[in-house]
Parts: structure tokens; C-alpha cells; sequence
């Protein structure tokens, strides 16, 4: 079983007489403990906090390290880790990383994140998106394992729900550093092994990502319960499924193009 639980600011900086001066330069106050784990303990740290300038993991002893990517706008990038017993250095200040080992995944992320500036190709226009509702969510994945909505980043006081995960089970994530529909339908089909390019993305304008939610299920569905949030919105889409692994989004009102292959 997969949970989503807050990292602890555990007092395991005592550890630090073991390292050279020059790796401790940064003040105790300003290391950040607010951050937040999900997914498969195996590969997950025992806690993580940030300087300025890096991301400090600390793992159980005898744990194999995974490797660990920073989620970015274009997808994921792997990061050249460095080894401080008894932590692992991530450079930069990322809002969210991913650890993989195997088929084993973990997340961690601010539980405060500071989205970045958006790099996504300039646009003519810029049309709102709906919130993504809760309940609609929930019963799109009723028939998958548990999920749960985390409030906007914006809500004073609320933490993100437990999230329980089924072994082996795909986990969507839409939400910060991803800013609009389009980021984050990219980082999905580059994860499930889909072809997203620009060209395929049939609207003249970005749909701003508003809120944030984990979905659970195969490529295809999440997709659709993600897209099925514009339903209500001035310009609703819907998500054209192709032979060749080939994801379109069109506008509700326009039919797919079977011309590339068999749509779905």
C-alpha cells in the first residue's frame, strides 16, 4: 500500500560532525522541512528538506538509492545526485521530484510550492478553465482504488487528503509546476508512452491548470476524466485516441480525424 504522508522536520541534523565544513554553509533556519511524500516506501527517503540551492534526502541505511528526477513543464529530467552520508544531494530547488527503482515510484513535493514561469509556446489568446471539481473526480475513479483531490495551493489551512494506491496501479498527477491542460496531458504521455506534440493540440489558445488531483487508471481514462472538467467551460474538448499511440484534443463539437489511424 502506497500513502501520502507529510516529511517531518526529524532532528537528524546532529549527523552533520561526520562532514566537511564546507558542505553545512547554509544557516540552520534557512533549511525548508515543508515537504511532502507519496507513493511506494521502498524507494522513498526517510526525510528530504532544502537549502537555497539543493534538495537534501536522507534514506534508510543499507536502502538502495533510486534514481531521482525533477518534474519539469517538458517532462522528467534526471539529476547527477551527489552522497553526503548520511544524505543524497539533489541540485537545485525543484518543486517536485520523482524517485524511480524498478517499477517502484515515489513522489516528493513541496507541500508549498512556488510554481515556475510558464515556457509553453506564445498563444493568441488565453480562455479560463473550470476548477477541477472533487466529485467528479471521485466518481471517474470510483471503480479504481481510493484517490483523493488536494485543495488549491492558494487554500490557507488544508493539507492533501491520504491517498491509498493499488500495487502496480498508474498514477496521474495534474497540478503545479504543470500551469495549463496542455503541460500536463505532455508530462502524461511522455509517463504512459503516448505521442503528444504541439501540432496535436487542435485549439488556438492554453487552457489554465486550476487546483490540483491525483487520478488513477490506464492512460485513456484519466485522460477523459481530466478533459471532461472543460464540459461546463466556454470551449469544452475532448481526447482523440489513436492506433499509432497518438493523443489529439479537440474541441467537443469536431469529430476526431480518423485519417492518422483508428481513433477511440
Amino acid at each position: 500500500m502506497r500513502l501520502l504522508f507529510p516529511i517531518l522536520g526529524l532532528p537528524l541534523l546532529a549527523a552533520c560532525h561526520t562532514t566537511s565544513p564546507q558542505s553545512w554553509q547554509v544557516a540552520a533556519s534557512q533549511f525548508d522541512f515543508d515537504w511532502q511524500l507519496s507513493g511506494d516506501p521502498d524507494v522513498a527517503p526517510l526525510q528530504v528538506f532544502s537549502s537555497p540551492h539543493e534538495i537534501w534526502l536522507q534514506f534508510a541505511p543499507g536502502q538502495r538509492v533510486p534514481a531521482i528526477f525533477a518534474s519539469t513543464v517538458s517532462g522528467e529530467q534526471p539529476l547527477a545526485i551527489q552522497q553526503r552520508d548520511p544524505y543524497i544531494i539533489a541540485p537545485g530547488v525543484w518543486p517536485a521530484l520523482t524517485l524511480r527503482g524498478a517499477h517502484r515510484v515515489a513522489h516528493v513535493r513541496r507541500s508549498k510550492a512556488e510554481p515556475p514561469q510558464p515556457v509553453s509556446p506564445p498563444i493568441s489568446e488565453t480562455i479560463p478553465a473550470p476548477l477541477i471539481p472533487p466529485r467528479s473526480i471521485e466518481a471517474d475513479t470510483r471503480h479504481a482504488a481510493d484517490s483523493a483531490l488536494s485543495p488549491p495551493a492558494s487554500a490557507p489551512g488544508k493539507t492533501p487528503l491520504p491517498l491509498e494506491i493499488k500495487p502496480g496501479a498508474p498514477v496521474f498527477f495534474a497540478g503545479p509546476p504543470d500551469l495549463t491542460l496542455r503541460a500536463v496531458l505532455s508530462r502524461w504521455a511522455l509517463q504512459a508512452g503516448w505521442d503528444f506534440a504541439p501540432e496535436h493540440w487542435a485549439l488556438n489558445a492554453d487552457i489554465p491548470l486550476q487546483g490540483q488531483a491525483h487520478f488513477e487508471g490506464d492512460f485513456k481514462q484519466v485522460v477523459r476524466s481530466l478533459l471532461r472538467a472543460t464540459e461546463l467551460a466556454d470551449r469544452p474538448l475532448q481526447p482523440c485516441f489513436y492506433a499509432n499511440r497518438v493523443l489529439r484534443v479537440v474541441p467537443l463539437a469536431q469529430s476526431c480525424d480518423r485519417s492518422a489511424g483508428a481513433a477511440t
